[in-house]
Parts: C-alpha cells; sequence; structure tokens
C-alpha cells in the first residue's frame, strides 16, 4: 500500500509533531510505502521527515500512484488543494484534522463569510480523523456526513522530574505568541488585573510568533512577568512551574496540557475543546473571562493537590505516545 501525506501548512506545531509520529507509525509497516509532499517554507516539518521521501509538489496527485492521500489539515481551510486533488483523482482521500471549529468562531478575518466558502469543503474527504470526540461532534455539528474516526494525541513518558518547591508559585505557558488564539494578552491584563488572587506568585511565558513585540511592550517593566524564548528542550520548563496556564480562545487537544499533566503539574485552561474533555471542571474558565480564571486560581492553588494523581494516571496510561501510534495506524488503513 503506498500512502502519500500531504501538508501545505507553512508552520510547524502540534498537529505536525503528532503528524510526524504518525507517519513513522505507518512506515514501520513493512507493507507500506510512505511519500510525503510538504510546503517547502515549512523547514522544521522538512527535518523531522528527513528520514522520509518528500516529493515535489504537484496538483495531479496520481504520477506518484498512491493508494491513500493522508491530508494533515490544521482546521479546514488548510491543505484543501490536496484533499480536491485527490477527489479529482478519484484517490481515497484521509483528513486528519485537528481544529474543525468555524473561521468565526476561531476570529478569523472575515470569518462567516469565509466558512460559508469553505462549506463544500467539509465532505470532500471520503474519511476523518479527528483529534477528541468534542472534534468529531464539532464536525458532525457543521454538516460532516462522512465517517469519522477519533485518535487522542499522545506523549512520551516524561524525563524531567516534578516541579522542585520554590518561594514563589510559578506559573507558565507555553506556545506560540498569538493572541487571537493564544491570548497571551488576556492572561498578562488578568494577571496584573487581579493582583490579589495571584499574590505570591510569578508568571513565565515562552514562546515566539507574530505578537511577540506587542507582548514585550506589554510586559515591560513587570518584574514578575518573564518571556523566554521558545524552549527546544521543554523539560526544562516544566522544571520551572508549578502551574500551566492555558487560556486559548480554542484549541485541539494541546500536547503542552497532555505534557504538564503527566508530569503531575496541574493545569487550568479554558473550557473549551480538548481541555474541556481531559480537564476537571474546577479546573476551568470561561474564556477571556478574567475574574472566572481568577476565581479559579484562587481555589486550585490550594486544591489541586487531591485530584492530581488520577489525572496523571490517566494521561499516562491512556494518552501515550505507543497508543497513539497503533491507533493512528488503524484509523488510516482501517485494520
Amino acid at each position: 500500500m503506498k500512502i502519500l501525506v500531504y501538508d501545505e501548512n507553512p508552520d510547524y506545531g502540534g498537529h505536525q509533531i503528532m503528524a510526524c509520529h504518525g507517519v513513522a507509525a505507518l512506515a514501520a509497516d513493512p507493507s507500506i510505502e510512505v511519500v510525503c509532499m510538504i510546503n517547502p517554507a515549512n523547514r522544521q516539518l522538512a527535518k523531522k521527515l528527513g528520514g522520509f521521501q518528500i516529493a515535489s509538489s504537484s496538483k495531479d496527485l496520481r504520477i506518484w500512484d498512491p493508494d491513500l492521500v493522508l491530508c494533515i489539515q490544521g482546521d479546514i481551510s488548510q491543505s484543501t488543494r490536496g484533499v480536491l486533488a485527490a477527489k479529482k483523482a478519484g484517490i481515497e482521500c484521509v483528513s486528519y484534522i485537528a481544529i474543525p471549529h468555524c473561521l468565526a468562531d476561531m476570529g478569523a478575518k472575515f470569518g462567516s463569510l469565509r466558512d460559508r466558502l469553505n462549506q463544500h469543503l467539509l465532505n470532500q474527504p471520503d474519511r476523518y480523523i479527528a483529534i477528541a470526540a468534542s472534534m468529531k461532534a464539532l464536525l458532525i455539528g457543521r454538516g460532516v456526513k462522512k465517517p469519522i474516526a477519533v485518535v487522542h494525541n499522545g506523549i512520551a513518558p516524561p524525563q524531567s522530574p516534578k516541579p522542585k518547591a520554590q518561594s514563589l508559585l510559578t506559573l507558565g505557558l507555553l506556545g506560540r505568541v498569538e493572541f487571537n488564539q493564544k491570548r497571551q494578552d488576556f492572561m498578562v491584563r488578568t494577571f496584573c488585573e487581579f493582583s490579589e488572587a495571584f499574590q505570591g506568585c510569578r508568571l513565565i511565558m515562552a514562546g515566539n510568533g507574530p505578537d511577540e513585540a506587542k507582548l514585550r511592550k506589554l510586559i515591560k517593566g513587570k518584574e514578575n512577568i518573564t518571556l523566554l524564548p521558545w524552549q527546544e528542550n521543554a523539560d526544562a520548563f516544566y522544571e520551572q512551574i508549578d502551574f500551566l496556564l492555558i487560556p486559548s480562545r480554542f484549541e485541539g487537544v494541546p500536547l503542552v496540557m497532555l505534557e504538564a499533566l503527566a508530569r503531575g503539574i496541574p493545569v487550568l485552561g479554558s473550557r473549551r475543546d480538548g481541555m474541556l474533555d481531559i480537564l476537571p471542571r474546577e479546573w476551568t474558565f470561561e474564556p477571556e473571562n478574567g475574574t472566572e480564571l481568577a476565581e479559579t486560581f484562587s481555589r486550585a492553588r490550594n486544591t489541586w493537590q487531591t485530584q492530581i494523581e488520577a489525572i496523571q494516571q490517566k494521561v499516562s496510561t491512556e494518552m501515550t505516545l505507543a497508543a497513539f501510534q497503533a491507533n493512528f495506524r488503524r484509523a488510516v488503513v482501517r485494520s
């Protein structure tokens, strides 16, 4: 069986990380040949896929003679050329999608109009692989009639120890610096406005992205807030923090959430998507509601110890990288 993996996204994020693990699982099967067609601007993805054949771009996928096209879609508007080319060529197409939200809900420019224009794309793939039950529900709610498998993200066993006891509680954010989705600006404003709730705390954010300059300007002069560059060694970041915060407007299933929980670090997140699926409800807050975030933290800082062991065990046993790879392979080839 020959599988062509198609990803036209120029960015490298959590969904690409999981896709690479999935591709490795497919390639480990001697009956499967994998060819990858990716955006040449995505150098990090090219580096990760360096052990596989990378095909040059072509509108006519038939020249590669694949039995199946696996399209990596961050949202429904991404990798659409691969989906449509597979459809035109009569090749079975599977979409591995992370965030099937409406663009209007994600705050995209002209989101409602683009959602209407994209509506016809939803039933173009022959099958979908979603990363959570909530993502499957979103696809069905948007009118998808095709089969949808659910394959949860997985992580490798953590190498770093639990955070060391510190005089100040350290709250951490790790990810792309992009205000529309990740909401670092909202977190900074909440941290400063509700200083009583966050008394004795410091805030560390790590990452880079399009709003990095705005974020640096926002935190200038605030001694208890630090911005670090993107962390290639995430273990070092987790060793510094006592809580992980995910104030995002929307998400899929954040790998940083799973990585923190597996290390015994409590996670507070917006009451959306993968956070709502996995976190205790008491650890979640209404997106962009600073008052509720402050109240949630005030409770959790005194009670998290009673809940962390059970959720740490769940993540460490059910959301492993090995489980993901096995389930991903089965979902792609349906065996």
